[in-house]
């Protein structure tokens, strides 16, 4: 719920006016605001989750979920694959794309981003890049750009909502 009317559309317009494009992530990592990687595959991996009822009888649950693998762009100077794996799963199979496909992310601002630096564009680092989606060739999806503005929009107007709370900013 937007409590600042003003500040909120202030947000809006600085954001909207940052240039943001689209780009593949490239040996040097992620090279615009959204960054499509390529999905080369899904890991299936299995994890065991153990638990104890109420009488303390422990059980065992085994679950398989798919991990996406994606093409390693990320500058490490090691070209193969990249994926997540938890220390207690293991991989039990490699699955590849019904199509190419591409996950999407986002870079997201940091935390101690201020409207005025995003306003005179005088920021250069970011935080983490958010997944967004996947991209199948050939279907509809969403428009990016747009999806990371709102969120972008999101994250600035707390921030600042935080800093005129504490007096940071003023009014």
């Amino acid at each position: 719920m937007v409590e600042d009317e003003q500040l909120y559309n202030e947000v809006r317009e600085v954001v909207s006016a940052i240039p943001m494009k689209i780009g593949f992530e490239n040996i040097d990592g992620i090279s615009e605001y959204v960054t499509k990687r390529v999905l080369v595959g899904y890991a299936i991996v299995r994890y065991i989750v153990k638990e104890k009822e109420l009488d303390n009888r422990e059980y065992t649950k085994t679950f398989v979920k798919s991990n996406p693998v994606y093409q390693d762009g990320s500058g490490s100077n090691t070209y193969g694959v990249d994926t997540n794996i938890e220390n207690e799963e293991t991989v039990i199979g490699v699955v590849q794309p019904t199509r190419p496909t591409y996950g999407i992310f986002g870079l997201m601002p940091l935390d101690d981003l201020s409207l005025e630096q995003l306003a005179s564009l005088s920021f250069s680092h970011f935080g983490e890049d958010m997944f967004l989606g996947f991209e199948y060739e050939g279907t509809e999806h969403p428009e990016w750009i747009s999806m990371l503005r709102e969120k972008w929009i999101e994250i600035i107007y707390e921030h600042e909502k935080e800093r005129e709370l504490w007096g940071e900013v003023k009014g």
